[in-house]
């Protein structure tokens, strides 16, 4: 039944997906073996994102900081005075089922949560899809034949093309806001002149 309704989620047009953006604050770079830190996410409702329904977690650690945990502004006591990873996962996959996930580099993303259940004994979580956003503009500058510079790819600079404004980056939360705004703008750009299902739109930004 999962398989046959994942089928119709993606026939659907896909400003009838339930696209929810996501973003994952960790303890270093490698997404089997560091740390999650702080989980955000907020569900997208084209044409609008439904803030009323964010989430924002900080996982209880008592781990020893990396730089890559100061950049996201986080503090011991930030990690000693937050929840265990059982209740943020929880509190995730209510959100997150028949999700369509979208994120800035989303193989990442979806490998630290993939890691989390299993440290959990829970069995692997399957979306019905996945958007990256990094990968859906590497492939609009590639079409048009635009060379790519080091840099080029950073949320800051894929917002920036299509005239978002500047925030303030490195938190999970402000991050998955501006992840969402860039994938409504990346989608309807797509979009544009006709009206493409959530598998187009999924095959456009597959990871």
């Amino acid at each position: 039944m999962g398989k046959f309704a994942r089928w119709q989620h993606r026939r659907k047009p896909w400003q009838q997906g339930n696209w929810l953006a996501v973003d994952i604050e960790t303890n270093g770079l490698d997404a089997k073996n560091d740390a999650m830190l702080t989980l955000a996410w907020v569900p997208i409702r084209p044409p609008v994102i439904a803030l009323d329904q964010h989430g924002y977690k900080v996982v209880k650690s008592s781990e020893v900081l990396s730089q890559a945990a100061v950049i996201h502004q986080l503090s011991s006591a930030d990690l000693a005075a937050g929840e265990p990873l059982e209740d943020v996962m929880h509190a995730f996959k209510q959100v997150a089922e028949n999700a369509l996930l979208v994120a800035h580099n989303v193989r990442f993303d979806f490998e630290v949560l993939q890691v989390a259940l299993a440290k959990l004994g829970h069995e692997r979580w399957r979306p019905d899809g996945l958007y990256c956003t990094l990968q859906a503009e590497r492939r609009r500058l590639l079409r048009a034949q635009q060379e790519l510079q080091q840099g080029e790819l950073t949320l800051a600079a894929c917002r920036a093309r299509y005239g978002l404004a500047e925030f303030n980056g490195h938190h999970a939360l402000n991050d998955a806001i501006a992840c969402a705004e860039l994938f409504l703008a990346q989608a309807y750009r797509f979009a544009s002149g006709h009206q493409p299902t959530v598998a187009t739109l999924l095959k456009s930004a597959r990871p």
